[in-house]
């Protein structure tokens, strides 16, 4: 009896164990994605997840993803500042425009990590909007509710 007893418990673990994970794998928290297409002037990207499903199935892409400030506030910087530092190097010769980085951090073809929100975003309107809104959806925990908040790789040099 005490044996029929731990077999029964041991199937009920087992099953607590697969329903656990079939709820968390069916919820996306933060992944890493290429950059497909980046939009300088909207902020938003095109990605495409790098990690496959459990049976090598490429993952969709997700498109018009918010991408945050910290990730291309640096090129924009290094934009506005590139004419003065010509400026600078016509004058003195000391070629501190020739040191700054040769590309962009946020561009098509780097990695990036996204987070997932909990709720659907789809209503926000996004940028610096701190405004309450009304998810669109019940949807939660989707990829299609992402924003991008870093970018990895690269260096100061070459971006």
């Amino acid at each position: 009896m005490a044996q029929s007893q731990n077999e029964e418990r041991k199937a009920a673990m087992n099953a607590m164990r697969k329903f656990q994970w079939g709820i968390l794998a069916g919820m996306d928290n933060a992944f890493i994605a290429k950059v497909i297409d980046y939009n300088e002037r909207d902020h938003t990207a095109d990605i495409l997840p790098l990690a496959n499903s459990s049976d090598g199935e490429t993952s969709a892409q997700y498109l018009d993803i918010p991408v945050a400030e910290s990730c291309y506030m640096i090129d924009e910087i290094i934009e506005r500042l590139k004419p003065e530092y010509e400026k600078v190097d016509a004058k003195t010769g000391s070629n501190l425009a020739d040191k700054l980085p040769k590309k962009k951090l946020m561009r098509k073809g780097v990695p990036v990590v996204a987070v997932v929100l909990d709720r659907d975003n789809d209503n926000w309107e996004g940028g610096r909007a701190v405004n309450t809104y009304t998810p669109n959806s019940s949807r939660v925990h989707d990829a299609n509710d992402a924003i991008i908040v870093g970018v990895l790789g690269g260096d100061a040099k070459d971006g």
